[in-house]
């Protein structure tokens, strides 16, 4: 296989944008508090599969907001699936081709459930709120990879200095994400990437001290690392687009959540929301483009060298 089909990247590539769009959507319907204005699933009602009557505000409690969420929710599993199918059927692609969309399919299936119980009442425990958010995570770094590692076949694994940072980093921000859920109250709608800001709603009064502090470092370190990842990429010359946008979406997330916590208001929820996951998705992109690479075509025919590129990149 000289290079994978053209077909089988842009569907890879097509689940990867649905479940960033679906982490998207989840942290936007929370910091809008748009959660609950279909009180129905799949419909927004019972009669009625798209919202109706009164929009209370573009960035408050919008029901469109809600169903472009389950939009984009809905389409990360067929999507994950279709890649998962077609994956097994290219033999010559690197295992991971073949073996992350199915952890993509499991993960929106996961997220997909708790999601439908959430709205139509039902309650759960912390830790099934945190698996929620875990599975659609996994999701979307599994087609992330999986969508990298297709498009640079053959390939191979390989992790540079730049993506054991990166990596690093996303292991911090996923741990402080997660915590988020303990330090969160019971049934807030906090509990979801980016939040919370403690104590800025009532139901986080309830939420755990521990689990808050815990963050702080967490947070702190995976600063350091994206910045560590910064500069090894601009030393050797690796993600020059990707480590920008990664730092300007670490000062975005920074500076909101800093303005949020002093003045009291969630006002900046959105852009918080956004950038948060985003950053995510685009540690992502640096971490996988470090780790898989395309072999050369010496390599693909006489067989890749022992050498890895770490050794040359670090």
């Amino acid at each position: 296989m000289a290079s994978a089909p053209r077909s089988a990247v842009h569907l890879f590539r097509a689940a990867a944008v649905f479940a960033l769009l679906a982490n998207i959507g989840g942290s936007i319907v929370a910091a809008t508090h748009s959660g609950f204005e279909c009180g129905n699933w799949p419909g927004c009602t019972a009669d009625a599969l798209l919202p109706g009557g009164v929009v209370n505000e573009l960035l408050y409690r919008n029901p469109w907001i809600e169903m472009a969420h389950r939009t984009s929710a809905v389409l990360s599993g067929p999507t994950a699936l279709a890649s998962a199918i077609v994956g097994l059927r290219l033999r010559q692609a690197h295992p991971l081709v073949r073996v992350l969309p199915w952890f993509a399919v499991v993960g929106a299936f996961i997220a997909g459930f708790v999601g439908r119980g959430i709205v139509l009442g039902e309650s759960y425990p912390t830790w099934v709120g945190a698996l929620d958010l875990g599975a659609a995570q996994v999701t979307m770094a599994s087609m992330v990879v999986a969508a990298i590692a297709l498009e640079r076949t053959p390939a191979h694994w390989a992790p540079t200095r730049l993506a054991l940072y990166a990596w690093s980093a996303l292991g911090s921000l996923f741990a402080m994400h997660l915590a988020g859920l303990w330090a969160a109250g019971p049934n807030s709608y906090t509990r979801v990437v980016s939040w919370p800001v403690w104590r800025i709603l009532d139901a986080d009064l309830h939420g755990s001290l521990a689990a808050q502090w815990l963050r702080f470092p967490l947070a702190a370190l995976a600063a350091v690392l994206i910045v560590l990842a910064f500069r090894q990429a601009r030393a050797t010359g690796e993600a020059s687009v990707t480590r920008v946008v990664a730092l300007a979406l670490m000062a975005v997330c920074l500076a909101s959540g800093a303005i949020i916590a002093v003045s009291g208001t969630d006002a900046l929820g959105v852009p918080f929301a956004v950038s948060s996951v985003c950053l995510l998705f685009t540690l992502l992109l640096i971490a996988g483009r470090a780790s898989v690479h395309a072999l050369p075509q010496d390599e693909v025919k006489s067989g890749p060298r022992m050498e890895a590129p770490a050794a040359r990149a670090s």
